[in-house]
């Protein structure tokens, strides 16, 4: 324990005394306290792991005050304690902190980011407080503040609620929250939209997702069952329709356009349809808490209802392919001729 005193965790940056119960990680040797490993699971000296080291024991000096201030974020303006590794606000390494604070009188679009904390962000972020390329990996709500309000409900709450990539989801709301813009791009919601929302646990919005593809698709359905696919008098209805008529081309291209259109719609919106369907169940789930429920079970409750859902995405998967089944099935049976 001895060689510990005066070093710091690196988790909680706070000083090693010789009242504090340590544990080591078993690898590099990194000590922490041991509530801080349990609660953050594992070691979050990436560096020694990566290049195989072992961890040495580094004092605070105090001669210049160097390793004894606080690290100043350059990019959010946020104070961090020392020997700190991420900016807990924004995220941001503190190497590439040190790094700027290091680079006296440099300009970033004419402004002296020195002399203004906010000036990285204000020329290439538009004023928003947050890189979401740099962040803080070994947290699960990325360096946030988790008492932090976005739109009534905690950044705690949010990454509950998430559950899985906390990393990609927090950082576009805190964005939406920032700036009250709704667009983002969001490739799973654009390309598989019923798949998407269900496995988020939005099954209303799944469900129309389903309709509207079906509804667009009716025109390849009708050409399918004109094929001679034996489904009676549907399909002798089908086989009415001209599909080589000028009017039955255009509707076909009119729903192919409009299939493309609503996935880019649910592409570029999918992400605020969570990030408002997130914050309302939230706030539903803590007011219909019992007042008697120790905080606790109100986030037990939350992370209940947020996360995933493998049953949701099975159900709609099978929805989804059901009318190609049926298609399949009735040319089948046309080919059998039974």
């Amino acid at each position: 324990m001895s060689g510990y005193i005066g070093t710091r965790c690196m988790i909680c940056s706070e000083k090693f005394t010789s009242e504090d119960d340590v544990v080591v990680c078993p690898d590099c040797g990194t000590p922490y306290h041991r509530d801080c490993y349990e609660k953050e699971g594992k070691c979050v000296n990436g560096i020694l792991h990566k290049n195989g080291g072992s961890w040495k024991p580094s004092y605070d000096t105090g001669s210049d005050g160097s390793e004894n201030q606080a690290v100043v974020c350059r990019f959010c303006g946020n104070s961090n304690p020392p020997l700190t590794l991420f900016c807990r606000r924004c995220g941001m390494p503190v190497s590439t902190i040190r790094n700027e604070n290091d680079m006296a009188g440099q300009t970033v679009g004419g402004v002296n980011i020195n002399e203004n904390a906010d000036a990285y962000n204000r020329n290439f972020n538009g004023g928003i407080q947050i890189n979401p390329f740099l962040i803080n990996f070994s947290d699960p709500l990325c360096g946030f503040n988790p008492e932090e309000q976005l739109d009534g409900v905690k950044m705690s709450e949010l990454g509950d609620f998430v559950g899985t990539n906390t990393h990609y989801y927090l950082p576009i709301f805190k964005r939406f929250n920032e700036t009250k813009r709704s667009v983002s791009w969001n490739f799973c919601s654009a390309l598989f939209p019923e798949l998407y929302f269900s496995y988020r646990k939005m099954p209303l919005a799944a469900l129309i997702s389903v309709i509207v593809r079906n509804i667009v698709q009716l025109p390849r359905y009708i050409i399918l069952l004109s094929q001679g696919i034996n489904f009676g008098r549907l399909s002798e209805a089908a086989a009415a329709v001209d599909i080589k008529s000028a009017a039955f081309q255009g509707l076909l291209i009119l729903c192919s356009a409009m299939m493309y259109a609503f996935m880019f719609t649910t592409g570029i919106f999918g992400n605020k349809l969570y990030y408002d369907s997130a914050v309302r169940k939230i706030k539903k789930t803590k007011a219909s808490a019992d007042p008697r429920i120790p905080a606790e079970g109100v986030r037990a409750s939350i992370i209940a209802r947020g996360g995933t859902s493998g049953l949701w995405l099975t159900l709609f998967i099978c929805i989804a392919v059901l009318p190609v089944l049926i298609l399949f099935y009735g040319q089948t049976l046309t080919m059998m001729n039974v």
